[in-house]
C-alpha cells in the first residue's frame, strides 16, 4: 500500500515536498539557540532537528529512487565521494574507543556521525530540487534570516542587547562570533554572486534590472556588516577570497569589467570604516590583530597567533603519527589533547580548528581526500559556468542563476574553513548551497554534469 503511493508520486509532488521541507529546516534550525541562549541543551536540539530533517528528506529521496529520478549513474562522482565518506564514518565509530559519542558527538557539539550523515542527505535532497521557482526561493529565504541574524548581530556588536557572553562581538544565534562569522561569510557570498551576476547580465532588459543590482549590492552591505559583527579575522579570509574570485571570473570570461568589483572593495572598506567608528576603534583593532600576534611571537607560527590556532594545529599534527591512516575518531581529540594547552578563557578548544587538519585526525587521510574530491568536483564545474566555449566565443549555459550564485558562498565558506571548524548552527546551510550549486537546471533525461 505505502509502496505503491510512494511509486504514484509524481515529480511536482516530491519538489513541493522538498521546497517546504527546506523552508521549515532555514527557519527552524536557530530557534534552539535563540530561545536557549548559553545552554548546551540547544546543541542538542539543533541535531535533533537534523535528524529529524534526514529521515523527512530521505524519504522523499527513495521516492525519487523508486520512481527512477534520482540514481547512481546520474550524480557519478558526487555519490559516490558521499558514500565513500559514509563507509568511512561507519567504519571510524565501529573501531572507535568510545562508540556512542562518535555516533552522537559530545555535549558541546553534537557532530558525531548521525549529524554527519544528516548534512549529506541535506546535499542529497537538494540535488533533486530542480524546480528553479524553489530554489530560488530556497535562496530568497536564506537571505531573509541572513537579515534577521545580521540585525541581531549589529545590536550585539553595538551593545543595544546584551545577551552575548562575548562582549562586542556578534553571536546569537550560532552561539560563537566564530560560527556567526562562517555563517556571515556563507550571506555575503549569496549577496555578491547575485551582484556579479546582474552586473555580468547586459542581456537583463526589464525596466527593473539597474534596482535589481542595486538590491544585490546591499545584500553584500548586509553580509559585510555580519562579518564585521562576528570581530573574527576569520571573516576576512573568507571575505578576500570571493572577492579574489570575483576578479578570476572577469579575467577568464573576458569581460574584464572590473568597475563593479572596485565597488565591492570600497563597499567593504567603507563599512569597516563605519563599524570601526561605532564601535570605537574596535573594528580595526580585530582586523589587524593577527599581525601584532605574529610581531609579538617573532614568528606566523608562534602559539598564540590566530588565537592560539597555531598551538592548536602543533598539537593536532603531533598526534598525525598514531592517527593519519584511520583517525582517532569523530568528537575523540579532545580525548587525546595535553589538558591546559586547549583551554584558553574558560573555554575547551576540542576541534583541530581547521575543518581539513580535523577531518584527517579525526577520521583518516582517505577521509580528507574524498572529502577534497568532492570540493573539487563540486568547484572545478562551478567555475566552467562562467566560462567562456572556444569555439563560439560565448558562455557556456550549462548552470541557471542559483547554481552560479551559490558558487561565491560555496567558496568563501571552504575558504574561511581553513581557520574554522564545522557545526551544527551552520554545516547544514553550507551542505545546502553545495546542493545548490551541484543541482543546476536539468531534467531527468539530460547529460550529467560530470561528463
Amino acid at each position: 500500500m505505502i509502496i505503491e503511493k510512494m511509486k504514484k508520486t509524481t515529480e511536482a509532488q516530491t519538489q513541493k515536498m522538498l521546497f517546504w521541507g527546506f523552508a521549515v529546516l532555514i527557519f527552524l534550525l536557530p530557534i534552539p539557540q535563540i530561545v536557549f541562549i548559553g545552554e548546551t541543551r540547544n546543541i542538542a536540539m539543533q541535531s535533533s532537528v537534523l535528524m529529524f530533517a534526514a529521515i523527512y528528506f530521505g524519504y522523499i529521496l527513495i521516492i525519487e529512487g523508486m520512481n527512477k529520478r534520482f540514481n547512481f549513474q546520474t550524480h557519478g562522482l558526487v555519490l559516490k565521494c558521499i558514500l565513500g565518506l559514509t563507509i568511512i564514518g561507519i567504519i571510524s565509530v565501529l573501531f572507535s574507543e568510545h562508540k556512542m559519542i562518535s555516533l552522537y558527538g559530545t555535549r558541546i557539539r553534537a557532530e558525531g556521525l548521525l549529524t554527519i550523515v544528516s548534512y549529506y542527505v541535506i546535499f542529497l535532497a537538494t540535488t533533486v530540487l530542480r524546480d528553479i521557482k524553489y530554489r530560488r526561493m530556497i535562496l530568497y529565504m536564506f537571505l531573509g534570516l541572513g537579515c534577521v541574524v545580521t540585525v541581531l548581530g549589529i545590536m550585539q556588536y553595538t551593545g543595544l542587547i546584551g545577551i552575548s557572553s562575548y562582549p562586542g562581538m556578534a553571536q546569537v544565534p550560532m552561539q560563537n562570533p566564530n560560527f556567526f562569522g562562517s555563517f556571515a561569510v556563507l550571506i555575503t557570498g549569496v549577496g555578491m554572486g547575485g551582484y556579479y551576476l546582474y552586473s555580468a547580465d547586459s542581456k537583463v532588459t526589464h525596466p527593473c534590472r539597474y534596482w535589481n543590482r542595486l538590491l544585490w549590492y546591499v545584500f553584500v552591505l548586509v553580509g559585510y556588516a555580519a562579518c564585521i559583527s562576528a570581530a573574527s579575522t576569520v571573516v576576512y579570509v573568507g571575505l578576500i577570497m570571493m572577492l579574489l574570485l570575483y576578479l578570476f571570473l572577469e579575467v577568464v570570461s573576458k569581460r574584464k569589467c572590473f568597475l563593479p568589483l572596485m565597488w565591492l572593495v570600497v563597499g567593504l572598506i567603507g563599512m569597516v570604516l563605519l563599524f570601526n567608528l561605532i564601535s570605537h576603534g574596535a573594528a580595526l583593532n580585530e582586523f589587524f590583530s593577527v599581525g601584532r600576534q605574529i610581531e609579538a611571537e617573532g614568528s606566523v607560527f608562534g602559539d598564540t597567533v590566530g588565537t592560539k590556532r597555531m598551538l592548536i594545529w602543533k598539537q593536532t599534527l603531533s598526534l598525525l603519527p598514531r592517527f593519519w591512516l584511520f583517525g582517532c575518531g569523530i568528537e575523540l581529540l579532545i580525548g587525546y589533547c595535553l589538558e591546559g594547552s586547549y583551554i584558553m578563557n574558560g573555554h575547551i578548544f576540542d576541534r583541530a580548528h581547521n575543518e581539513y587538519l580535523n577531518l584527517w585526525i579525526t577520521e583518516g587521510i582517505f577521509a580528507l581526500v574524498i572529502y577534497l574530491v568532492f570540493l573539487f568536483a563540486l568547484f572545478l564545474p562551478g567555475i566552467a559556468m562562467f566560462m567562456k566555449n572556444k569555439k563560439t566565443g560565448k558562455v557556456r549555459h550549462v548552470g541557471d542563476e542559483v547554481s552560479k550564485i551559490a558558487l561565491f558562498a560555496f567558496f568563501g565558506y571552504i575558504a574561511q574553513a581553513f581557520f574554522n571548524i564545522s557545526v551544527v548552527q551552520v554545516a547544514p546551510y553550507f551542505w545546502m548551497i553545495c546542493g545548490l550549486l551541484y543541482s543546476r537546471k536539468r531534467n531527468v533525461n539530460e547529460e550529467t554534469m560530470d561528463r
